[in-house]
């Protein structure tokens, strides 16, 4: 093949990866797209809470507890997923409410310290991580 023809190819190669590119960045996910993928990572989500590796922080996300359990790459990767959607999903709401991101974060934020078990762990702002039934204001 020539060298005219290969970089030809390359280009082309260039040119559909910029095309595909744009195009996931046009199409925006619904609220439904983002509360369907957060429902399908819920029970895993709660077995982690269950077993004491991950928390609700007050900014409405969720972090491992310990950095030792970030060792483990399938939960930083489910981590990331829900907060990814999680912020997608504050943003979307902001904007339909005419407000900010970090006020529909932080209001999302109380709910989850409200509707958390007593057993699993919250992380408030400025404090270390405490377990809901030792909070005191709960």
């Amino acid at each position: 093949m020539s060298r005219h023809g290969h970089r030809t190819i390359v280009s082309l190669g260039l040119c559909v990866a910029f095309l595909g590119t744009m195009v996931s960045v046009a199409r925006a996910d619904t609220k439904q797209d983002i509360i369907d993928r957060m429902a399908k990572r819920l029970e895993a989500i709660n077995k982690e809470k269950d077993a004491g590796r991950i928390g609700e922080t007050f900014d409405g996300l969720v972090a491992a507890v310990k950095a030792q359990y970030l060792e483990d790459k399938d939960l930083k990767q489910l981590l990331a997923d829900e907060n990814a959607d999680r912020k997608a999903f504050y943003e979307l709401v902001a904007k339909e409410l005419d407000t900010t991101v970090e006020t529909v974060a932080l209001s999302a934020g109380r709910r989850n310290f409200r509707v958390a078990k007593p057993e699993h762990w919250l992380k408030p702002k400025d404090r270390p991580w405490i377990q809901k039934k030792d909070l005191g204001d709960s």
